[in-house]
């Protein structure tokens, strides 16, 4: 009987133990929980701090107060808030083309360089019978990130904060990518370019005609307002070189392109 009972004292004695040491995580996952989401249920906690993140815009490096006004003294005639506008306007035409796998309704305002990264997107959905959806786009900030003149071109970078339910299907509508019940808040940069050089133009395609309208005669120089050659005003076509080439997600997760 002795050799019964001992066995069974020491089951005892492991079942409390092991239900004590229990307890006693049990209750520092509960304090945890507590300090980090102010719940004792961390798996609820941990829910509702995804879904606070999910609403809550990223910040945007602003650095519209220094390059604004260099900007200005280059193009005096530049319009700030037209081209944020519009940037905005891009932004939405980039995700509804890649969304509806058409690029039908893309803004005027686009180089062909961009036009055909779009295209790419919509082909290599098409080829792997993807769906990328872009639900809900909310644009909460636009503001000047970079300005850059090089190599005979002008660039402004807008860097753009974005909230939207972003997710990618296969062809039976499985999510692969992304998240259908939780917003996504990202960050977009968006580049308006100006072509100074003229002999830049067959990069970009043939929408960005730097030329007098009444001559012909290369424009090259930054906001040049007259023709060098006929003394034309220019201030027209100098308004319709400014085009956006180039969107872009800043972002370190997974994305399918």
């Amino acid at each position: 009987m002795q050799a019964i009972i001992i066995p069974l004292a020491v089951i005892a004695g492991l079942l409390v133990a092991i239900v004590g040491t229990g307890f006693f995580i049990k209750s520092k996952i509960s304090k945890f929980s507590r300090q980090a989401f102010g719940t004792d249920n961390i798996m609820e906690g941990y829910r509702e701090q995804k879904r606070k993140l999910s609403e809550t815009p990223r910040s945007v490096q602003s650095m519209t107060g220094i390059y604004g006004p260099e900007i200005l003294r280059d193009f005096p005639d530049f319009d700030l808030d037209l081209y944020r506008n519009k940037a905005k306007t891009v932004l939405r035409g980039y995700l509804n083309a890649i969304a509806t796998r058409s690029a039908d309704t893309l803004p005027e305002e686009i180089t062909p360089t961009l036009k055909n990264h779009i295209l790419e997107i919509i082909e290599n959905l098409e080829q792997n019978r993807r769906t990328q959806y872009y639900l809900e786009p909310v644009v909460h900030a636009c503001e000047i990130g970079r300005y850059r003149k090089t190599g005979g071109e002008v660039v402004i970078t807008f860097n753009t904060a974005v909230g939207l339910y972003a997710y990618l299907e296969d062809e039976n509508g499985k999510v692969i990518n992304g998240d259908k019940d939780n917003k996504l808040q990202t960050l977009y940069e968006i580049d308006l370019i100006y072509l100074q050089d003229a002999d830049k133009m067959g990069v970009y395609g043939e929408g960005l005609g730097l030329t007098c309208p009444n001559c012909g005669a290369p424009i090259k120089n930054l906001g040049q307002k007259f023709c060098d050659y006929c003394g034309t005003g220019v201030i027209e076509v100098n308004t319709r070189v400014w085009k956006f080439n180039a969107v872009r997600e800043q972002t370190k997760r997974r994305t399918a392109f």
